[in-house]
């Protein structure tokens, strides 16, 4: 396992010195810096776990260096040396981000206290990052070949070195297969940064990216590190990458060839070791062909793409959802509410142009409107109670409830659905059971259980 990462800064030698020394034979990664201009380089040269720095340094102060560091790696912890007369100032500094100060004098015992204490801190963060990133993945379910199909490319791909781009249409789960790849590789305890190619300009993308040094731009008051350095031993996820202008195509080019970055303003470049994830919905060979996405760099990053399918071809995988997200929701907004046959045959004959987003949606809407303990029709969104007007009777919430009813109006969802996969297919059975998210000896069996002759 990587030993901790500290950062010590300290003007005075033997205290200096001392430091280092406790924190080294305690089993730490130690640097030392004797100013906190020596301290913003070793920053920009590689992000650590925790700072320990005086509250005064020649040039600039610790408040001002906690400035500086909560700007460059918000994930940094960071501890203040201070003299007892300036424990005021030590007590702002904790309110503005701090984890800790110590006062002088104090022992090489003191120190290690609040060092293993911040670190106990941080791997219960990381497990709590762990656990919420498991949450998410409670969506990332499946059971359908074809999902089954991108969960065996995640396990293949989950320690490779290589770009991986995600294809797959909105809502489709694109964010949650980069997490998933991050989260079973090796540089699972190390950061995961996202970054979204449409929702900044060019400029601020380019800034968010590689970084800046002060004075680059209007507003670039000091120096700050982009999401490529600070994903540093991780994982950078793009988003729409299709979206990214075509300048910034041609640097991103050149950063995944060299595996370094040169911030805006910047002659100097920086060695990073990142992995990288792109997700798009846009055809990129259509955006290639009209001049809108280079082809160099499309080559680059579809290395190995991983696709995911829209939810209504995956079968059996919306029933399993809708479960997952009724018992979450129901947890999370403190209600007790089943599902009726009437309104679980809606959300199965729905095709969900919006996806797992769509559906994960119309669950939590169904969640907070139902306060009788059953969901009906009448509390799913309008678009999906439109949809049930054309579903057979058996599923609407005027049907009888009886067995038959009930059977006779599956039947027919079924039925229909099959004939349309068949038809879009030209009555390819290998491919209709792969559109319909079955086996092959699923829909043989459904074929001869429903006399669907062809």
């Amino acid at each position: 396992m990587t030993p901790h990462s500290i950062l010590l800064v300290e003007d005075e030698l033997s205290m200096r010195l001392g430091m280092q020394h406790a924190l080294s034979r305690a089993g730490y990664e130690v640097a030392a810096a004797d100013t906190a201009e020596a301290a913003r380089h070793a920053l920009h040269r590689r992000p650590f776990d925790l700072v320990i720095t005086d509250l005064r340094l020649p040039g600039m102060s610790g408040m001002e260096l906690l400035d500086s560091i909560r700007e460059m790696h918000p994930g940094t912890g960071v501890i203040l040396i201070t003299a007892f007369p300036e424990v005021e100032l030590a007590v702002q500094a904790i309110k503005a981000g701090a984890f800790d100060f110590l006062c002088k004098p104090f022992q090489s015992d003191g120190l290690l206290i609040a060092v293993e204490r911040f670190f106990r801190f941080l791997d219960l963060k990381r497990e709590n990052d762990r656990l919420r990133g498991e949450r998410e993945e409670g969506e990332f379910i499946g059971e359908s070949p074809a999902m089954l199909k991108v969960f065996d490319r995640i396990r293949a791909l989950a320690d490779a070195c290589v770009p991986v781009l995600v294809l797959g249409p909105s809502g489709s789960g694109k964010e949650l297969v980069a997490g998933a790849l991050h989260r079973r590789s090796k540089r699972r305890d190390r950061p995961f940064i996202k970054i979204n190619c449409a929702a900044l300009p060019e400029q601020l993308l380019e800034s968010e990216l590689f970084g800046h040094e002060k004075g680059a731009f209007t507003g670039a008051q000091q120096a700050r590190i982009g999401k490529f350095e600070a994903a540093d031993g991780g994982t950078l996820f793009f988003d729409e990458v299709g979206e990214m202008p075509l300048p910034l195509q041609a640097k991103l080019l050149r950063v995944l060839e060299d595996q370094e970055v040169t911030p805006v303003g910047g002659n100097t470049p920086r060695k990073v070791n990142v992995r990288t994830v792109f997700a798009t919905a846009r055809n990129l060979e259509e955006a290639i062909a009209d001049g809108r996405f280079r082809e160099d760099l499309y080559y680059r990053i579809n290395v190995v793409p991983v696709t995911l399918p829209p939810l209504r071809e995956r079968g059996s995988d919306v029933a399993l959802l809708t479960e997952r997200f009724l018992r979450r929701f129901c947890a999370l907004h403190e209600r007790q509410a089943t599902l009726s046959e009437q309104a679980r045959l809606a959300l199965l004959a729905y095709d969900y142009p919006g996806n797992v987003r769509e559906l994960r949606n119309a669950v939590e809407h169904a969640v907070l409107l139902c306060t009788e303990g059953e969901i009906h029709v009448g509390h799913l969104p309008e678009r999906i109670r439109a949809a049930t007007q054309s579903m057979p009777p058996a599923c609407d919430d005027d049907a009888g409830d009886t067995p038959a009813s009930l059977a006779e109006g599956v039947a027919r969802f079924e039925r229909r659905r099959i004939m349309e996969a068949l038809e879009r297919t030209g009555g390819r059975k290998i491919q209709a059971a792969d559109l319909l998210g079955i086996s092959r000896k699923q829909l043989w069996l459904k074929l001869k259980e429903l006399s669907i002759d062809i």
